[in-house]
């Protein structure tokens, strides 16, 4: 099957597109897709544990851990963490292969998937 990247900037909760990184990745993933995943700026919110689960809200937090636990690969901006002291609140590797990267990261997953989607 291909591999598909998806590079994403936008915060959980202020649009829907958190939701479609999630439910695209998940769709890909269960056609037998790989999925990698590099969250920038204010993306690297929607890695966030302990986000609270509210009736009729989409959790982003239980999305990212679904798609992770079906094999997605997420790489979260280091800068975009520590610009945001938001570090020591994220996915850790227990969750799936996520992981703290840097810009090179982001090329890597530019290079080695055969479709990359940007999502503003």
């Amino acid at each position: 099957m291909g591999r598909l990247g998806i590079l994403f900037f936008n915060g959980p909760y202020q649009a829907e597109s958190a939701e479609t990184v999630c439910k695209l990745a998940s769709t890909a993933l269960d056609k037998g897709h790989e999925v990698r995943i590099f969250c920038y700026m204010d993306a690297v919110n929607a890695a966030l544990e302990n986000q609270k689960d509210i009736e009729g809200i989409y959790n982003i937090e239980k999305a990212f851990k679904e798609i992770l636990e079906k094999g997605a690969t997420v790489r979260l901006c280091n800068l975009c963490l520590l610009v945001r002291g938001t570090m020591k609140n994220c996915l850790k590797r227990e969750c799936g292969d996520v992981k703290r990267a840097g810009t090179p990261d982001l090329a890597k997953i530019i290079d080695e998937t055969d479709k990359l989607i940007v999502i503003c």
